[in-house]
């Protein structure tokens, strides 16, 4: 760089040098090598001084980034003294509910920043768009119910998408953030999101009052729902939501429906809690429910969940590679209150301390046969049966594998009521054979109460035969009635094979051929002969003829059920025919065969 140029330029006042005027020239051409013969080329061309043009340019760029400086610096000093904020990760449940709300807000209908997500309709709740429920937008040309034809019309639903938004509640303006997590939690997981709730001001109350409102107001949502979590890649994993069940829909005996329910209500209660403590009792609460399959165990256990507001934490001792370390891990993460469903606990092979580790089975056509097998570090391990070398984790054995669980008895019992376990939450067990249980796993203290289950008594085969013929207060109100009539609602119009071709329509592909295609459509068109709305005394009436019919105690409330299920717009249909159904399921029970014959039942 010369700067040589620079040691002529007087600085007295009232000195003239032309040096001085080309100051800016004079900078640049010592700081950029060549920049003399550029810039007289463009002087003697344009003429004009470009070092003007880049030093005015230079000057307005470093105002802008001292002004960008000095913004980050006070916002930084904004936002450590007069902001408060809240964090929430999208593992939480409140994420989903803050997501739903700030969805349902004005910022999202005019925000110029939105996230698209699909927005799925349970087949539980209805659409919230009065012209996806019309016939001619749910129905194809032959009158059947087309699943695509009705989703495409379903709108999405629009989120704020990531980065910074305001919104305004309650006379005051919030910041809300959606960024995503900078790290995983573990392999398996996601990056995940994280929400990040701000507003001005020294404390959080503003942010609390509003989380509060937000839980208030998904609470008051029609539709009460039930989560159910099992188990993946060790960690709890939302796998379903579905309606809370009723607990008039669950064939028991009232007073032991009563008194369970008041049992779980005492126990739950905050009060509970302190008086276990002070009289030194682990505040803990074991039910056992057995009886036959198909008795409503699950069902009652999923109408609990719904009576307390709990999500159900479902977990098989028999899933592939569950270690008890694993078990013990997932019951330490489990909520402060929820219920925790062992299913079908006398399957799982629970194996004592003394019992061998799993053996693979004799297979004289699996030389390479390989079974799971407990490894010394607790990790499930599969090990060849021809040369008894480990195979890498994951592989999967082609042949023979063990039947009995990796979980012993005594690791169960010390999951369950050990030193460590967790406390608060509700352990319910199902299952069918409930001798074949250890006499420790169900002792008092692990299992305080006892719930048995028994095949349908003419008590709980005549509710159920109410329960599937009575209307609901929602079908009286639904704008389509569920069950149409001549006075009320016709039967939604079809066209026959003909008349689509003739209108250019295309109809479902499955029909081809002209005659077969014709002589099946007029059965579709046939109405089935549907009953009117029953009144309470002609239902009771019914329902007492329909329970005669069945013995006592043969049948399951599920098989009943699914009988009803194929005629459940037909309770006249259903009272005649129960008889020859009775005789057929007991004729096959008698040849011990499992498929009844005679086509659809």
């Amino acid at each position: 760089m010369d700067f040589s140029k620079l040691s002529s330029i007087n600085f007295e006042p009232g000195a003239t040098n032309s040096t001085l005027t080309s100051l800016p020239s004079t900078l640049l051409e010592a700081l950029i090598p060549g920049y003399g013969i550029v810039s007289q080329i463009i002087r003697r061309t344009l003429g004009f001084d470009v070092g003007l043009v880049v030093s005015g340019c230079l000057v307005v760029f470093g105002l802008f980034q001292g002004a960008q400086l000095l913004y980050y610096k006070s916002y930084s000093f904004f936002a450590s003294y007069l902001l408060s904020s809240i964090q929430i990760e999208d593992d939480d449940a409140l994420f989903s509910q803050i997501m739903q709300w700030i969805a349902e807000q004005r910022m999202t209908k005019v925000s110029r920043d939105l996230k698209a997500v699909s927005k799925w309709i349970s087949s539980y709740e209805d659409s919230d768009d009065d012209d996806i429920e019309a016939d001619e937008d749910i129905l194809d040309e032959t009158g059947l119910f087309n699943y695509e034809k009705w989703a495409s019309k379903v709108p999405p639903r629009y989120e704020p998408n990531y980065g910074d938004n305001r919104f305004w509640y309650g006379g005051r303006m919030f910041m809300f953030s959606r960024t995503r997590r900078e790290t995983k939690r573990n392999m398996w997981a996601d990056e995940g999101q994280v929400l990040v709730i701000s507003c001005m001001g020294r404390g959080t109350d503003p942010i609390k009052e509003l989380l509060s409102h937000i839980k208030s107001w998904n609470l008051t949502k029609e539709n009460k729902m039930t989560s159910v979590y099992r188990p993946v890649n060790k960690d709890w994993e939302r796998q379903s939501t579905r309606p809370s069940r009723p607990m008039s829909t669950v064939s028991l005996d009232r007073q032991q429906k009563a008194k369970i329910v008041t049992d779980i209500n005492e126990y739950l209660h905050p009060a509970s809690a302190r008086w276990y403590a002070s009289r030194g009792i682990p505040y803990r609460r074991g039910y056992l429910f057995y009886g036959p399959p198909g008795t409503g165990k699950t069902s009652l256990s999923f109408a609990l969940a719904g009576i307390f507001g709990l999500n159900i934490y479902c977990i098989s001792l028999m899933q592939a590679g569950l270690t008890e370390s694993d078990l013990n891990t997932l019951f330490g993460e489990l909520p402060r209150r929820c219920i925790v469903l062992l299913e079908d606990i006398d399957a799982a092979g629970l194996r004592r301390p003394e019992d061998p580790l799993p053996e693979p089975k004799d297979d004289p056509d699996a030389s390479n046969a390989a079974v799971i097998v407990e490894g010394p570090d607790g990790e499930p391990v599969t090990v060849s049966k021809a040369d008894g070398m480990p195979k890498p984790p994951g592989s999967q054995p082609p042949a023979a594998t063990a039947t009995r669980s990796l979980i012993s008895l005594s690791g169960l019992l010390n999951t369950i009521d050990g030193a460590a376990s967790h406390e608060g939450r509700v352990l319910i067990m199902t299952t069918n054979h409930a001798e074949q249980l250890d006499a420790a796993l169900i002792r008092p203290g692990r299992v305080d109460l006892q719930v048995q289950f028994t095949l349908a008594t003419h008590d709980q085969t005549r509710d159920i035969f109410k329960r599937m013929y009575s209307t609901t207060p929602s079908e009286q109100l639904a704008k389509v009635p569920s069950t149409p009539t001549k006075a009320t609602s016709p039967a939604p119009k079809r066209l026959s094979l003909t008349q689509a071709r003739s209108k250019s329509v295309s109809p479902n592909v499955l029909f081809n051929d002209d005659a077969d295609d014709a002589a099946f459509l007029e059965l579709l068109a046939r109405p089935p002969a549907l009953d009117v709305v029953l009144e309470p005394e002609k239902l009771r009436v019914m329902a007492d003829e329909f329970a005669a019919q069945i013995p006592e105690k043969q049948f399951s409330p599920a098989e009943i059920q699914g009988f009803l299920l194929t005629r459940k717009k037909e309770p006249r249909r259903a009272v005649e025919e129960v008889a020859g159904w009775v005789a057929g399921v007991l004729e096959g029970r008698e040849k011990g065969t499992k498929v009844l014959g005679g086509g659809v039942q």
